[in-house]
């Protein structure tokens, strides 16, 4: 086939019409690095290993454009691009190699992210953060890895000290409202704490309670 016309299209992109109607639309490195002109011809080869290489350049594009906004795990960012417009898995693999090759993408890196958002930031116990993180897509070694920091008994209790009083002090008045520290403790529950954790957090908090104002 005869290339009739290359002319530019949306972006970086370049719209390549061939002389039977085909027509190919390839990033402007790709189009560079193929070297290609009007009146070139290409074989029904060509046009094929163009094709694969112009997805597996959308493909890496796309991923990097989704790591800019957040971290993703390996398993979350194959699901996204595999569902993209057009998407082939081979080019997507092949995408993801190259972004874990550069750096962009990290499984371990992003589960050290994600442990320290949600222990830290949303004051979750380990357990909500083990499931949060498994959801997203992370081996159980790599979120292991990342909790073991965050599974201290010592850390655990501060946290809990903190949400006692900073968030749940309203509800604790009364160290005899059996209905109101059954609430607070399914909430903690929810939270990730195993029912010892908050057990021994509720029993200090009533042994020394504190002057902190409540949180919302």
């Amino acid at each position: 086939m005869i290339i009739t016309s290359v002319s530019p299209s949306k972006g970086k992109l370049f719209e390549v019409t061939l002389d039977d109607g085909q027509k190919l639309w390839l990033h402007a490195d790709l189009l560079a690095e193929a070297a290609l002109h009007t009146g070139d011809s290409l074989s029904a080869e060509d046009i094929a290993r163009l094709r694969h290489r112009a997805a597996e350049h959308r493909a890496y594009e796309y991923g990097l454009y989704l790591l800019e906004k957040r971290g993703y795990s390996y398993r979350e960012l194959y699901d996204k691009l595999m569902h993209a417009q057009n998407a082939e898995e081979e080019a997507v693999l092949t995408a993801l190699e190259k972004l874990m090759r550069y750096g962009f993408l990290n499984d371990a890196r992003y589960a050290e992210q994600l442990a320290r958002h949600f222990v830290e930031g949303k004051k979750y116990g380990i357990r909500r953060a083990e499931y949060e993180m498994r959801h997203r897509g992370l081996s159980q070694t790599d979120i292991d890895d990342a909790l073991a920091e965050f599974d201290d008994p010592v850390r655990i209790s501060e946290t809990l000290s903190e949400l006692l009083h900073k968030k749940y002090a309203r509800y604790l008045s009364d160290p005899d409202d059996r209905k109101a520290i059954e609430k607070v403790t399914a909430a903690l529950v929810r939270r990730g704490f195993t029912y010892q954790q908050i057990r021994f957090a509720i029993e200090d908090y009533y042994a020394s309670p504190e002057d902190e104002e409540e949180g919302d």
